[in-house]
């Protein structure tokens, strides 16, 4: 069994939607008069992920494929992009067609800035309090994409479903051996939004899922980015 295979948590209904060519405050504003009381549940917040892959982009493939249970590791923090990174964590996120759930590690400080690679990488997973199944799976994959972007939270008024909007997308390419970390790509005039229900999925509210005038996506942010970013 790998560390991916056996959350911490259970599963969560998501779903996601990417939206062009409107406004950020429209998109709230559609959410507002769902009828659910959404509110803000905290302040927006600038989040971070380095995606790490194998070298053969065997995520990234399994998603282009749509395979149902599939899996993305990542290193996630929040604020600055660049210098010391305080607070990072490492992330399995887990997914098995629209339910999804994540294993989360909390991992030693570093730095971020040109010259880093693979090796730095390594260095923060050793030097962290990690298990061996997570070790294992860590020695299969190295950096390949860095991703940036502000996101907003809201809660409906019984804590049930929660609805993240995320602006501002950047995207950054990064290999196995040092990194200059210039020349970011921009998705422009795109907005990601996506519900999470952590109910009960018999319970799930179909009404209100459907209620938004948006098309459903299977935008992957990892995806968008390789597509973005890599010379094949």
């Amino acid at each position: 069994m790998t560390a991916a295979s056996a959350p911490e948590s259970g599963y969560r209904f998501e779903r996601k939607y990417r939206i062009d060519g409107a406004h950020p405050a429209e998109i709230e504003d559609w959410v507002r008069r769902s009828g659910t009381s959404f509110r803000r549940a905290w302040p927006c917040r600038l989040v971070n992920n380095i995606y790490l892959d194998t070298a053969q982009f065997r995520h990234y493939f399994e998603n282009m494929a749509g395979v149902a249970g599939r899996t993305k590791i990542r290193v996630r923090w929040y604020g600055e992009l660049l210098g010391r990174i305080a607070s990072p964590r490492l992330e399995f996120k887990i997914k098995s067609g629209m339910l999804g759930t994540k294993r989360i590690f909390p991992l030693v400080p570093f730095r971020l800035e040109p010259g880093f690679a693979r090796r730095d990488v390594e260095r923060i997973f050793e030097g962290s309090a990690l298990e061996a199944a997570v070790r294992r799976d860590l020695k299969l994959v190295e950096p390949t994409l860095i991703n940036r972007y502000r996101r907003k939270y809201l809660v409906s008024a019984n804590g049930t479903y929660r609805i993240t909007i995320d602006t501002g997308l950047e995207f950054l390419r990064i290999g196995p051996l040092g990194n200059s970390l210039i020349g970011r790509r921009s998705l422009e005039g795109s907005t990601v939004m996506e519900i999470k229900y952590d109910g009960a999925i018999a319970d799930l509210d179909h009404g209100l899922i459907n209620l938004f005038p948006f098309r459903v996506t299977r935008m992957s942010k990892y995806v968008t980015g390789i597509e973005l970013t890599q010379l094949w």
